[in-house]
Protein backbone atom coordinates (compact mmCIF):
# COMPACT_ATOMS: atom_id res chain seq x y z
CA UNK A 1 0.00 0.00 0.00
CA UNK A 2 1.03 2.87 -0.99
CA UNK A 3 0.96 4.36 3.09
CA UNK A 4 3.03 1.68 4.19
CA UNK A 5 6.70 3.96 4.72
CA UNK A 6 8.88 0.95 4.09
CA UNK A 7 8.01 0.57 0.59
CA UNK A 8 8.82 2.72 -2.62
CA UNK A 9 5.69 4.51 -3.56
CA UNK A 10 4.85 4.81 -7.28
CA UNK A 11 6.25 8.44 -7.90
CA UNK A 12 8.45 9.39 -10.44
CA UNK A 13 10.42 12.75 -10.14
CA UNK A 14 12.35 14.19 -13.08
CA UNK A 15 13.55 17.66 -13.46
CA UNK A 16 14.97 20.45 -15.72
CA UNK A 17 16.29 23.72 -15.31
CA UNK A 18 12.79 25.24 -16.19
CA UNK A 19 9.66 24.14 -17.57
CA UNK A 20 10.20 25.31 -21.09
CA UNK A 21 13.87 24.66 -22.19
CA UNK A 22 13.47 21.14 -22.37
CA UNK A 23 15.81 19.44 -25.26
CA UNK A 24 13.45 18.01 -27.66
CA UNK A 25 15.17 15.12 -28.22
CA UNK A 26 14.08 14.07 -24.58
CA UNK A 27 10.60 13.94 -25.24
CA UNK A 28 10.32 10.27 -25.88
CA UNK A 29 12.53 9.11 -23.39
CA UNK A 30 10.26 11.24 -20.99
CA UNK A 31 7.39 10.40 -21.84
CA UNK A 32 8.54 6.52 -21.67
CA UNK A 33 7.58 6.64 -17.61
CA UNK A 34 4.22 7.20 -18.26
CA UNK A 35 4.30 4.69 -20.71
CA UNK A 36 5.63 1.76 -19.03
CA UNK A 37 4.54 2.81 -15.48
CA UNK A 38 0.51 3.51 -15.83
CA UNK A 39 -1.06 4.44 -12.23
CA UNK A 40 2.22 6.27 -11.22
CA UNK A 41 2.58 9.68 -10.46
CA UNK A 42 4.63 11.99 -12.44
CA UNK A 43 6.13 15.06 -10.83
CA UNK A 44 8.58 17.47 -12.68
CA UNK A 45 10.74 20.18 -10.77
CA UNK A 46 12.81 22.85 -12.01
CA UNK A 47 15.22 24.96 -9.95
CA UNK A 48 12.78 27.56 -8.41
CA UNK A 49 11.00 24.11 -7.44
CA UNK A 50 13.91 22.68 -5.94
CA UNK A 51 14.83 26.25 -3.72
CA UNK A 52 11.35 25.85 -2.55
CA UNK A 53 11.38 22.64 -1.20
CA UNK A 54 14.75 22.79 0.53
CA UNK A 55 13.27 25.96 2.08
CA UNK A 56 10.43 24.44 3.31
CA UNK A 57 10.90 21.21 4.08
CA UNK A 58 14.61 21.50 4.82
CA UNK A 59 15.59 24.76 6.77
CA UNK A 60 18.46 23.17 8.14
CA UNK A 61 19.80 22.99 4.80
CA UNK A 62 18.79 26.60 3.43
CA UNK A 63 22.50 27.76 4.09
CA UNK A 64 24.31 24.99 1.83
CA UNK A 65 21.77 25.01 -0.60
CA UNK A 66 22.64 28.82 -1.35
CA UNK A 67 26.32 28.09 -1.30
CA UNK A 68 26.46 24.92 -3.78
CA UNK A 69 27.27 26.12 -7.19
CA UNK A 70 23.57 27.00 -9.31
CA UNK A 71 22.95 24.12 -11.83
CA UNK A 72 23.97 20.18 -11.57
CA UNK A 73 25.07 21.14 -7.58
CA UNK A 74 21.46 22.24 -6.57
CA UNK A 75 19.74 19.57 -8.48
CA UNK A 76 21.56 16.96 -7.04
CA UNK A 77 21.18 18.53 -3.61
CA UNK A 78 17.46 18.49 -4.24
CA UNK A 79 17.21 15.39 -5.89
CA UNK A 80 18.41 13.53 -2.28
CA UNK A 81 15.81 15.96 -0.32
CA UNK A 82 13.10 14.89 -2.61
CA UNK A 83 13.46 11.28 -2.25
CA UNK A 84 13.84 11.88 1.79
CA UNK A 85 10.85 13.70 1.91
CA UNK A 86 8.53 11.93 -0.66
CA UNK A 87 10.19 8.83 -2.12
CA UNK A 88 10.00 7.27 -4.95
CA UNK A 89 11.81 6.81 -8.26
CA UNK A 90 13.99 9.74 -9.55
CA UNK A 91 15.45 9.73 -12.97
CA UNK A 92 17.50 11.83 -14.67
CA UNK A 93 15.75 13.43 -18.16
CA UNK A 94 18.22 11.46 -20.28
CA UNK A 95 16.70 8.22 -19.05
CA UNK A 96 14.31 5.79 -21.29
CA UNK A 97 12.04 3.27 -19.21
CA UNK A 98 12.06 0.04 -20.77
CA UNK A 99 10.39 -2.11 -18.80
CA UNK A 100 7.88 -1.62 -15.80
CA UNK A 101 9.20 -0.57 -12.83
CA UNK A 102 6.63 -2.51 -10.50
CA UNK A 103 8.33 -5.79 -9.88
CA UNK A 104 11.11 -3.26 -8.00
CA UNK A 105 9.08 -1.94 -5.65
CA UNK A 106 8.18 -4.30 -3.04
CA UNK A 107 11.60 -5.86 -3.38
CA UNK A 108 13.95 -2.89 -1.73
CA UNK A 109 13.71 -0.15 0.76
CA UNK A 110 16.30 1.82 -1.64
CA UNK A 111 17.86 1.10 -4.84
CA UNK A 112 20.95 2.52 -6.53
CA UNK A 113 23.08 1.30 -9.95
CA UNK A 114 27.01 1.70 -11.17
CA UNK A 115 27.26 3.23 -14.25
CA UNK A 116 29.33 0.62 -16.99
CA UNK A 117 32.60 -0.61 -16.07
CA UNK A 118 33.74 0.43 -18.78
CA UNK A 119 33.34 4.12 -18.30
CA UNK A 120 35.49 3.53 -14.95
CA UNK A 121 38.34 1.22 -16.65
CA UNK A 122 38.63 2.90 -19.80
CA UNK A 123 38.29 6.42 -19.42
CA UNK A 124 39.13 6.78 -15.69
CA UNK A 125 41.64 4.16 -15.29
CA UNK A 126 39.59 3.17 -12.01
CA UNK A 127 38.56 -0.43 -11.08
CA UNK A 128 35.50 -1.40 -9.50
CA UNK A 129 32.07 -0.66 -9.16
CA UNK A 130 31.44 3.02 -9.02
CA UNK A 131 27.87 4.21 -8.03
CA UNK A 132 26.05 6.35 -9.93
CA UNK A 133 23.31 9.03 -9.18
CA UNK A 134 21.13 9.11 -12.39
CA UNK A 135 18.93 7.22 -11.10
CA UNK A 136 17.76 6.25 -7.57
CA UNK A 137 14.90 5.21 -5.43
CA UNK A 138 13.23 4.70 -1.99
CA UNK A 139 11.02 4.98 0.28
CA UNK A 140 10.47 8.41 2.70
CA UNK A 141 12.77 8.88 5.03
CA UNK A 142 15.26 6.69 4.92
CA UNK A 143 18.73 7.44 6.53
CA UNK A 144 20.83 7.42 3.64
CA UNK A 145 19.38 10.57 1.97
CA UNK A 146 19.63 12.25 5.10
CA UNK A 147 23.61 11.14 5.50
CA UNK A 148 24.35 12.15 1.87
CA UNK A 149 22.75 15.36 2.04
CA UNK A 150 25.01 16.12 5.70
CA UNK A 151 28.14 15.07 3.87
CA UNK A 152 27.16 17.35 1.31
CA UNK A 153 26.50 20.08 4.21
CA UNK A 154 29.97 19.33 5.49
CA UNK A 155 31.98 20.07 2.29
CA UNK A 156 30.31 22.55 0.63
CA UNK A 157 32.44 25.63 1.98
CA UNK A 158 34.97 23.52 1.14
CA UNK A 159 35.80 25.49 -1.87
CA UNK A 160 35.42 22.37 -4.15
CA UNK A 161 33.97 23.21 -7.26
CA UNK A 162 33.50 19.49 -9.14
CA UNK A 163 29.95 18.81 -8.91
CA UNK A 164 30.75 15.24 -9.35
CA UNK A 165 32.76 14.96 -6.05
CA UNK A 166 30.79 18.16 -4.40
CA UNK A 167 27.25 16.35 -4.74
CA UNK A 168 26.94 13.70 -7.49
CA UNK A 169 27.88 10.65 -7.72
CA UNK A 170 30.93 10.52 -5.76
CA UNK A 171 29.14 11.48 -2.66
CA UNK A 172 26.75 8.78 -3.14
CA UNK A 173 29.33 6.40 -3.58
CA UNK A 174 31.34 7.27 -0.65
CA UNK A 175 28.35 7.39 1.72
CA UNK A 176 27.46 4.30 0.22
CA UNK A 177 30.50 2.35 1.56
CA UNK A 178 31.78 4.25 4.77
CA UNK A 179 28.04 4.55 6.22
CA UNK A 180 26.80 0.92 7.18
CA UNK A 181 23.76 1.76 9.36
CA UNK A 182 22.87 4.70 6.40
CA UNK A 183 23.17 2.11 3.74
CA UNK A 184 20.87 -0.60 5.38
CA UNK A 185 18.36 -1.96 3.22
CA UNK A 186 19.82 -0.21 0.06
CA UNK A 187 20.39 -2.34 -2.70
CA UNK A 188 23.25 -1.72 -5.62
CA UNK A 189 21.96 -3.30 -8.36
CA UNK A 190 23.97 -4.63 -11.22
CA UNK A 191 24.48 -1.91 -14.23
CA UNK A 192 22.93 -4.16 -16.57
CA UNK A 193 19.19 -2.72 -15.23
CA UNK A 194 19.61 0.95 -15.64
CA UNK A 195 23.14 1.44 -17.39
CA UNK A 196 23.25 -1.11 -20.60
CA UNK A 197 24.80 1.49 -22.64
CA UNK A 198 27.95 3.60 -22.57
CA UNK A 199 28.38 7.15 -23.32
CA UNK A 200 28.82 6.45 -27.54
CA UNK A 201 29.40 10.19 -28.21
CA UNK A 202 32.54 9.66 -26.19
CA UNK A 203 33.19 6.63 -28.26
CA UNK A 204 36.74 7.95 -29.57
CA UNK A 205 38.01 7.89 -26.09
CA UNK A 206 37.06 4.15 -25.58
CA UNK A 207 38.38 3.09 -28.99
CA UNK A 208 42.22 4.84 -27.74
CA UNK A 209 41.60 3.23 -24.91
CA UNK A 210 41.65 -0.18 -26.37
CA UNK A 211 43.73 0.31 -28.86
CA UNK A 212 46.64 -1.84 -26.64
CA UNK A 213 45.00 -4.72 -25.31
CA UNK A 214 46.23 -5.72 -21.76
CA UNK A 215 45.25 -8.11 -19.03
CA UNK A 216 43.99 -4.34 -17.31
CA UNK A 217 41.31 -3.50 -20.47
CA UNK A 218 41.14 -7.23 -22.03
CA UNK A 219 37.02 -7.64 -20.91
CA UNK A 220 35.81 -4.32 -21.21
CA UNK A 221 37.47 -3.64 -24.66
CA UNK A 222 36.03 -7.72 -25.62
CA UNK A 223 32.56 -6.86 -24.90
CA UNK A 224 32.40 -3.53 -26.32
CA UNK A 225 33.09 -5.69 -29.21
CA UNK A 226 30.63 -8.13 -28.54
CA UNK A 227 27.79 -6.06 -27.58
CA UNK A 228 28.45 -2.68 -29.71
CA UNK A 229 24.51 -1.63 -29.14
CA UNK A 230 24.62 -2.46 -25.84
CA UNK A 231 24.24 -5.09 -23.03
CA UNK A 232 20.83 -5.75 -22.60
CA UNK A 233 19.12 -8.71 -20.28
CA UNK A 234 15.91 -9.47 -19.11
CA UNK A 235 16.99 -7.48 -16.08
CA UNK A 236 17.30 -4.17 -17.83
CA UNK A 237 14.71 -1.89 -16.80
CA UNK A 238 16.03 1.25 -18.46
CA UNK A 239 18.71 3.14 -20.37
CA UNK A 240 20.82 6.23 -19.62
CA UNK A 241 21.73 8.14 -22.67
CA UNK A 242 24.39 9.83 -21.28
CA UNK A 243 23.67 13.73 -22.25
CA UNK A 244 25.90 15.35 -20.01
CA UNK A 245 24.32 18.39 -21.13
CA UNK A 246 26.51 20.27 -18.48
CA UNK A 247 29.87 19.00 -19.60
CA UNK A 248 29.48 18.81 -23.44
CA UNK A 249 27.79 21.85 -23.81
CA UNK A 250 24.67 21.11 -24.91
CA UNK A 251 23.58 20.07 -28.57
CA UNK A 252 19.86 20.77 -28.41
CA UNK A 253 18.40 23.39 -30.98
CA UNK A 254 14.83 23.24 -30.24
CA UNK A 255 13.60 23.20 -27.10
CA UNK A 256 9.49 22.06 -25.67
CA UNK A 257 7.25 22.64 -22.55
CA UNK A 258 7.32 19.78 -20.08
CA UNK A 259 3.22 20.84 -20.50
CA UNK A 260 4.15 19.38 -24.09
CA UNK A 261 5.81 16.33 -22.96
CA UNK A 262 3.36 15.41 -20.02
CA UNK A 263 0.20 17.20 -21.32
CA UNK A 264 -1.79 18.45 -18.05
CA UNK A 265 0.71 18.15 -16.04
CA UNK A 266 -0.12 20.35 -12.87
CA UNK A 267 3.25 21.56 -11.00
CA UNK A 268 4.30 20.19 -7.77
CA UNK A 269 3.71 23.63 -5.60
CA UNK A 270 0.72 25.17 -8.11
CA UNK A 271 -1.76 22.99 -6.57
CA UNK A 272 -3.10 24.31 -4.26
CA UNK A 273 -4.31 27.40 -6.05
CA UNK A 274 -4.59 26.29 -9.46
CA UNK A 275 -6.90 28.60 -10.31
CA UNK A 276 -4.73 32.00 -9.27
CA UNK A 277 -1.60 33.28 -11.10
CA UNK A 278 0.15 30.64 -13.13
CA UNK A 279 3.25 31.35 -10.38
CA UNK A 280 2.85 29.76 -7.36
CA UNK A 281 2.75 32.44 -4.16
CA UNK A 282 5.30 32.32 -1.67
CA UNK A 283 3.33 30.16 0.77
CA UNK A 284 4.51 26.23 -0.23
CA UNK A 285 1.50 23.77 -0.16
CA UNK A 286 1.33 22.03 2.59
CA UNK A 287 1.31 18.71 0.63
CA UNK A 288 2.81 19.09 -2.89
CA UNK A 289 2.27 15.72 -3.79
CA UNK A 290 -1.55 16.02 -3.08
CA UNK A 291 -3.47 13.89 -5.69
CA UNK A 292 -4.56 17.54 -7.33
CA UNK A 293 -0.72 18.22 -8.30
CA UNK A 294 0.22 15.12 -10.09
CA UNK A 295 -0.63 14.16 -13.48
CA UNK A 296 -1.60 10.25 -12.93
CA UNK A 297 -1.51 8.05 -15.98
CA UNK A 298 -4.15 6.28 -16.70
CA UNK A 299 -6.34 6.65 -13.11
CA UNK A 300 -5.34 4.49 -10.65
CA UNK A 301 -7.91 1.92 -10.22
CA UNK A 302 -8.29 1.59 -6.08
CA UNK A 303 -9.91 4.38 -4.65
CA UNK A 304 -6.55 6.40 -3.68
CA UNK A 305 -6.39 6.22 0.80
CA UNK A 306 -7.91 8.82 2.59
CA UNK A 307 -6.52 12.13 2.38
CA UNK A 308 -7.96 14.04 5.28
CA UNK A 309 -5.95 14.84 7.87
Amino acid sequence: PMGNITTIPRLIHQSWRTTSDIPDRFEPWMQSWLKFNPGWKYVFWDDADNKKLIDGYFPEYAETFKMLPAGVATADFARYALLYQFGGLYADADFECKAPFEDLLGRYEAFLSSEPKAHAKLLENREGVFICNAIMASRPKHPFWKAVLDRIKSQASSGMTDPVSLTGPRVVHAIFNEDLDARKGVELLPEEYFYPEIAYWNMESFERACETITDWNRVECQSLKDHPKGLYTKNTHAVHHWQCTWCRGDQTEKRIDIQKIVPGLIRPWVAANVSASPEPGPLINPDPLSPLSLKTVPPVSNPPRNQSA
